[in-house]
């Protein structure tokens, strides 16, 4: 094979025009770098004016060649460039002179289209943009530009919504009123539909506004947490949508009262003694469920002098203050009532009376209480919030490894490509399994 077909192999070009010749490699510093540059030549019979538009070869005139450098992707780990000597024409019918136009970049462009593809593909990893435009050898406005061009292919269609929606927020850029934004996701499909600036119920009315009102009627359940102005959205504008509270912010609200209430009975010790070493030490195991703790494998801890299994560590720490052996049966009853989807044992759990109990437990419970019906729904549909938590802390990995975003709608269309590598469309049947089970 020639050298101009193995050496557009290596570069990865697909221009038919192109050739190489045997002393077209050279190692050459630029810009006080060490690169790789190739040298090419591209001459053809032109077709049409590039000013005028005429489409008649005869009126084109070969005028002499241009020499365009263009920025390649690594070759070797070495900076590369091509070198093209470009053909000139003169066209006789507008006099203007214009040269043979190259698939290698966009006219006027000094950087590759494949390097603009790498750069797209970077952008859906963890990366910062000014990672990305070291690794490139671009510039951050560069990788900025290259961001921006996918801004239209991100706006969601104002026609249509799937039958579940999952809401929820995330911490923003500080720009944002409240550093809080909202996100929503298709339940079934998993897919992220838009994320909204603001999570506060004056900005999400207007931007539901904007919506079908058919498309909003076809809402057949919103997944959420308990923050209540998603339960004044869903009754003002999805009329025969059922609010689902997500089974793990259940759980987390109790979990919260409890590790209150963990908190309070070790700042009752010294900060020295044993006992509140131990509680400190220890919480997870104390927030773990109580049927996952190990109670048959013993290994020796330390801080008790003794080989003891995680049952055993817990039966300890309990035995320190009998309300927080109250508070943690009250814990685990509602975390093995909320695992099981079992909505008699939940019930039964709230008529009891917590008087004993601390007002944070008091608190959360009323809580439920007045969520009865939205926490049932949680028992019976297979939708919840797992994918969103999971697109959160993705989100958080972007954030922390960009050192974090002063603008919203780069933040925005950075977590709209990030996401694409972890949610993914399910299979038709998936989707019916899930429509059965609700039904």
């Amino acid at each position: 094979m020639s050298i101009t077909h193995y050496t557009k192999e290596i570069l990865d070009i697909l221009d038919l025009h192109l050739t190489f010749s045997e002393d077209c490699f050279r190692k050459e510093k630029i810009a006080g770098e060490m690169s790789f540059v190739f040298y090419g030549k591209l001459t053809y019979q032109a077709q049409s004016c590039f000013h005028c538009g005429v489409e008649d070869p005869q009126h084109f005139v070969k005028w002499g060649f241009k020499t365009v450098r263009y920025l390649l992707n690594d070759v070797s780990e070495y900076k590369t460039y091509l070198k093209i000597k470009k053909q000139r024409f003169r066209c006789k019918i507008c006099g203007k002179t214009f040269i043979a136009a190259s698939s290698v970049a966009d006219r006027y462009c000094s950087i590759a289209r494949r390097v603009k593809l790498s750069i797209d593909e970077k952008l859906m990893e963890p990366f910062s943009m000014a990672t990305i435009a070291r690794m490139k050898h671009v510039s951050p406005t560069t990788v900025l530009r290259e961001l921006r061009r996918f801004e239209k292919s991100q706006r969601p269609s104002k026609d249509s919504l799937p039958e579940v929606l999952c809401f929820d927020e995330f911490q923003s850029v500080n720009r944002v009123a409240g550093a809080m934004s909202f996100i929503m996701m298709d339940g079934q499909s998993h897919q992220l539909l838009d994320i909204v600036a603001n999570r506060q119920l004056p900005h999400l009315q207007r931007y539901f506004a904007r919506y079908d009102s058919q498309a909003r009627k076809h809402v057949q359940f919103v997944v959420s947490d308990f923050y209540s102005p998603y339960a004044s959205l869903v009754k003002t504008f999805f009329p025969n949508a059922q609010l689902v509270i997500d089974r793990f912010h259940i759980s987390q609200h109790i979990g919260r009262a409890f590790q209150n209430q963990r908190t309070q009975v070790m700042k009752s010790f010294a900060s020295k003694t044993g006992p509140h070493k131990h509680l400190k030490k220890f919480w997870k195991l104390l927030q773990k469920n109580a049927w996952e703790l190990d109670y048959e494998q013993r290994h020796w801890r330390p801080s008790f002098r003794a080989h003891l299994t995680e049952q055993d560590i817990v039966d300890r720490l309990l035995a320190y203050s009998s309300e927080l052996r109250q508070g943690y049966r009250v814990y685990q009853a509602f975390l093995s009532a909320i695992h099981g989807k079992n909505q008699q044992k939940f019930d039964q759990l709230l008529a009891e009376d917590y008087a004993f109990l601390p007002k944070a437990f008091q608190t959360v419970i009323q809580t439920f209480k007045v969520y009865h019906q939205e926490i049932a729904w949680a028992f019976t549909v297979p939708y919840s919030n797992g994918p969103l938590e999971g697109l959160n802390n993705h989100i958080k990995v972007l954030k922390r490894v960009a050192y974090g975003f002063r603008n919203f709608q780069n933040f925005r269309e950075r977590i709209f490509l990030y996401r694409g590598k972890y949610f993914q469309s399910v299979s038709p049947e998936v989707s019916l399994k899930h429509k059965r089970k609700s039904s």
